[in-house]
């Protein structure tokens, strides 16, 4: 079994060591080895003087040397735990290669790590020390603040205050960050021995919970005349044909996060924004994915510095020209080419206007806050400085590692599409049966594409359904809701809103509904009638 290492990490001054100590003295008495790489003012207590310390020069010019009197440490001694105090200067990265060389890694692994900072100096520092102070932040499983020195003078309120704008920093950087006050050592240590929950295990727990509350309240339900069983078998159905996709997509995505390097993308991705965009389209034509894979990859494209046009370009295409939604579409047409054909020639004159679109929008300095932090480090903990120390096994572990964490990350959001989907299905389809072609291209085109937003149908499939809405709507409306559907509809927008900010989201739901509008109503009012 191998020995849990607890990390502190926190810039040179932020208290690490004084915290360390008071956490250290309120854990039992057992056997503990404390390494620090860096000396402070501070100094341990007399129950630990026999640390092991080394400078910041070592560790930069001689990491096998602080391997080897580590694995001389962990072999001559009978640890229980092992506590490292991390240089507030150097890269979290180089702690992970020292942890991961084969001589260590099979003594021990990181369990938590916790970063220590004071409020009153955090978003300066932030702003002055580089990626590094990001990267600890970031990799951090909660936080302690400090209230700052003693001879603060300052009021009780400017105080609380300060602690306000750090924890929102700190959250920036690692969303949903757990942050405590230095004074409540007991707190810190209760989170620092608590067994987190796995991801498969909440999952089976939220299925335990969704069934009870399925048996309880489908009475109630019932008496409310709204259809239950209905709305059940309409998310089973979407459920089941968009999971598998996913499952396609976030291993593509884990396969570019692991296995390809920001460099080798930025050194062959082509420069210029059309060849770009051209190659987005080629890669959407070829890859078998739905919309529900194509965010995943988009995510992964964007951290690896893949332009934001041809990224774009690529999600909006992907899910509407690829093989498998040809097919589909040749099929539920009764072999009609002349629909296939459209769909194809519309779905890439549409996502490229929207790339085009978004290059010329001023979001893409805003559109990732925390890039910097992502082409360091993944949710996951995946490091693009480590693809130099990892070999093949161990980056294929890092790869189904990351495969997990990116489908329960993103699989909980299209769950929760699916459902508000499933219930628009089962009471509110009807709403659109009264909206004839006798309302006129215009509104009809608009009333299916809000049709395919709310109805959220997996693109493989949505041909079936639009083939239903050929009697009731004129070709134009039917195409752009076989357009605007698999672009953007209410898992798609959940799923991009959890890892993007809420106005880019926004404004390029928005911007993909004109141009998909504008396009069929071109295309079906104008040239087909000339």
């Amino acid at each position: 079994m191998r020995i849990p290492v607890y990390v502190v990490t926190g810039f040179l001054g932020s208290g690490k060591t004084t915290f360390l100590n008071a956490l250290l003295d309120e854990g039992d008495d057992i056997s503990k080895l404390v390494v620090q790489f860096e000396a402070g003012e501070a100094s341990l207590g007399k129950a630990y003087a026999e640390n092991l310390v080394f400078s910041k020069k070592t560790l930069e010019l001689k990491p096998e040397t602080v391997v080897r009197r580590l694995e001389e440490s962990l072999e001559n001694g009978n640890f229980d735990e092992i506590w490292i105090e991390w240089n507030g200067f150097a890269p979290f990265s180089q702690l992970l290669a020292i942890l991961l060389d084969p001589a260590l890694k099979k003594f021990c692994k990181i369990s938590k790590v916790l970063h220590v900072a004071e409020a009153a100096q955090l978003n300066s520092l932030i702003g002055r020390s580089g990626s590094v102070l990001l990267e600890q932040i970031a990799n951090c499983d909660f936080a302690v603040l400090r209230n700052g020195r003693e001879d603060d003078k300052n009021k009780d309120k400017d105080k609380n205050k300060e602690k306000e704008t750090a924890k929102a920093a700190l959250r920036a950087v690692n969303e949903g960050l757990p942050v405590y006050d230095a004074s409540s050592c007991k707190n810190v240590y209760k989170e620092l021995f608590e067994k987190r929950r796995a991801p498969l295990t909440f999952f089976f727990l939220s299925i335990l919970l969704t069934v009870w509350l399925y048996i309880v309240g489908k009475p109630f339900l019932e008496l409310a005349e709204i259809p239950v069983n209905k709305c059940v078998n309409v998310f089973l159905g979407i459920a089941l044909q968009a999971v598998p996709f996913l499952l396609i997509g976030v291993h593509l995505s884990s396969a570019i996060e692991i296995f390809v390097s920001r460099s080798a993308i930025e050194r062959r991705f082509p420069k210029t924004i059309g060849m770009g965009m051209l190659t987005a389209i080629a890669s959407g034509f070829c890859l078998p994915v739905c919309d529900c894979a194509s965010i995943p990859i988009f995510r992964s494209l964007v951290r690896k510095g893949v332009p934001l046009p041809a990224a774009v370009t690529f999600m909006m295409s992907a899910p509407v020209i690829n093989p498998v939604v040809i097919l589909s579409t040749y099929y539920a047409f009764s072999g009609n080419l002349r629909v296939v054909a459209e769909r194809i020639l519309l779905g890439v004159l549409c996502s490229v206007s929207i790339g085009l679109a978004v290059r010329s929008s001023k979001t893409k300095k805003t559109l990732l806050p925390r890039e910097g932090i992502d082409a360091l480090l993944c949710r996951c903990g995946c490091y693009e400085s480590l693809g130099s120390v990892l070999g093949v096994r161990e980056k294929i572990g890092l790869f189904f590692r990351h495969a997990q964490a990116e489908f329960f990350d993103v699989g909980k959001y299209l769950m929760v599409g699916i459902l508000v989907s499933s219930i628009f299905q089962a009471s509110g389809v009807t709403v659109f049966a009264s909206w004839r072609s006798g309302s006129g291209l215009a509104i009809s085109t608009a009333v299916l594409m809000l049709a395919g937003f709310m109805l959220s149908l997996c693109s493989s499939s949505d041909a079936v359904v639009a083939r239903s809405f050929a009697n009731q709507f004129p070709p134009g409306a039917v195409m752009g809701f076989l357009l605007f559907g698999p672009m953007m509809d209410v898992k798609n927008f959940m799923m991009l809103s959890h890892s993007f900010p809420k106005g880019f989201v926004v404004k390029l739901s928005i911007v993909a509904f004109a141009v998909c509008f504008a396009a069929v109503f071109v295309f079906f009012d104008f040239f087909l009638i000339m």
